[in-house]
Formats: structure tokens, C-alpha cells, sequence
């Protein structure tokens, strides 16, 4: 006797964004893309109100990271993943050039 089973279930997919603001002269960021690879980029940044974001579609499960840090001592930074528009996970730094500040996680199940 065989018995074959398989499922019909199908994963939800997200739309996952990182978006980094606050930085007034640039930082270095290290991000996870859609297939698994980590990115490493220098960004430069003019102001504070300059924003970097990095945005792909992602299933439930799926590891989510971003990670970065900034050498001016007077700068800041705001980490933040969007799920589907959402703010998911954040992360924040002031005055601390020696830290990563790091957000990162799963995407979530319905």
C-alpha cells in the first residue's frame, strides 16, 4: 500500500521594508535581501531628515535583519523593518559611535 500526502497550503507573502533615518553624515548598514544574502553598504547622508530604505517581498518565516552604525558623535539613528506597512520591530541610537544598533526577527504567521 502507498500513501502519498502532500498540502495545499500556501505561504502568505509580506512586503518587508528597512528604513534608517536620523543620521546626519552617513553610516554603514548590513541588511538581509529577499534570497538570503547579506549586504554590507556605506550610505552618505546630508541632514537628519535623509531617509534610506531597502524594500522586497518575503513569506511568513522568512529571517528579516538590518543592522547599522555611524562614526559622528553628534549623529543619531533610527532602525525600523516594516511588515506590510507596519512597523514591526525598531531600534535607536544617540551619541553612541561604538554600537550596531540591530533589529531583526521572523516574519510573522497568520
Amino acid at each position: 500500500m502507498v500513501i502519498i500526502l502532500f498540502s495545499c497550503e500556501k505561504t502568505k507573502e509580506k512586503q518587508v521594508s528597512y528604513i534608517i533615518t536620523k543620521s546626519i553624515s552617513g553610516f554603514d548598514v548590513n541588511y538581509r535581501i529577499a534570497d538570503g544574502t547579506l549586504i554590507s553598504e556605506k550610505i552618505d547622508a546630508a541632514s537628519a531628515e535623509d531617509r534610506w530604505s531597502y524594500s522586497y517581498t518575503a513569506e511568513e518565516g522568512d529571517i528579516v535583519f538590518v543592522s547599522a552604525i555611524y562614526k559622528d558623535i553628534a549623529s543619531a539613528i533610527d532602525v525600523q523593518i516594516l511588515i506590510d506597512g507596519k512597523v514591526y520591530k525598531q531600534g535607536s541610537s544617540k551619541q553612541d559611535t561604538v554600537r550596531f544598533v540591530t533589529v531583526s526577527g521572523t516574519v510573522p504567521f497568520e
